[in-house]
């Protein structure tokens, strides 16, 4: 069920030390997640709604301002880390917390938006509308395309900034039943606000990713870090137990969490 109040981050044990102990939430490349359209989508959909309100004629010059200013865009990205306002969902427990045997770590949603601010990775709502023919984006985009004056380049520009840095928030609505927000990097100049990157090294793989210092961050807006973590809910498959998940905490100078461990509800089947 939604709680407006709290965030929902689905994961592994390895990924909840990494956030509760350490400090840290890693945003991962938004282009290398499970959907193939991340930043694409957006796009598309605002080429169709555009065509509404244009002629035929004009479809030529339509892609070619497109063409011009999106030059780099598929060397850009955000990164991002992914939150559900859904609790104890049993999909996302099953394609997000190793098919229930991982963890779901609930935030307080009002710091976290503190905190994604103040750390250049804002917390944001994803979208997912099956148009964008309401947005006030198109219809800019159609004047842009209407007009021919000279001064029409900076114009575009500006369009095209606020475009691609829209990109990452919105979702074909195949993923509605997810529910996310996220704390997301603006394409531009990620390493500038974010530090140097860093590089995960898996047996077939290696994912590039950049960390948001909460704890860091905390101190420096003068927020408990544990007020941040409203719940720690053990997957339904996990063989965590509740008491050792509480010692764990205890053991690491975190034992304001262990009245907010909690146990899954779900029913989750492992396959």
């Amino acid at each position: 069920m939604e709680n407006c109040t709290r965030l929902y981050h689905y994961t592994d044990f390895n990924a909840m030390q990494g956030i509760i102990v350490n400090g840290e939430i890693w945003l991962w490349n938004l282009r290398r997640m499970n959907d193939s359209q991340e930043m694409e989508y957006f796009i598309k959909e605002l080429k169709i709604a555009l065509k509404k309100q244009l002629q035929s004629s004009e479809y030529e010059k339509m892609e070619r301002i497109f063409a011009e200013n999106l030059k780099d865009f598929d060397k850009l990205s955000s990164y991002a880390a992914c939150f559900s306002e859904y609790s104890d969902d049993a999909a996302q427990w099953a394609r997000y917390a190793k098919n229930g045997m991982g963890v779901c770590v609930a935030f307080n949603k009002e710091l976290l938006a503190k905190i994604g601010e103040a750390g250049h990775a804002p917390l944001c709502k994803v979208n997912y509308s099956p148009s964008c023919d309401d947005l006030d984006i198109v219809k800019e985009l159609a004047e842009l395309v209407k007009n021919t004056s000279k001064s029409s380049s900076q114009t575009a520009r500006e369009i095209f900034n606020k475009l691609i840095t829209s990109s990452p928030l919105f979702k074909h609505p195949s993923f509605i039943s997810e529910k996310e927000y996220r704390l997301v990097s603006l394409p531009y100049n990620v390493t500038k606000y974010l530090g140097q990157p860093h590089f995960y090294v898996e047996e077939t793989n290696i994912k590039k990713y950049y960390i948001l210092k909460l704890k860091e961050v905390c101190n420096s807006l003068k927020i408990k870090y544990t007020d941040l973590f409203e719940e720690v809910c053990i997957g339904p498959q996990a063989r965590v137990t509740k008491d050792l998940l509480m010692d764990y905490f205890a053991s690491y100078g975190v034992s304001e969490l262990c009245d907010k461990v909690k146990i899954s509800d779900c029913p989750l089947r492992r396959f």
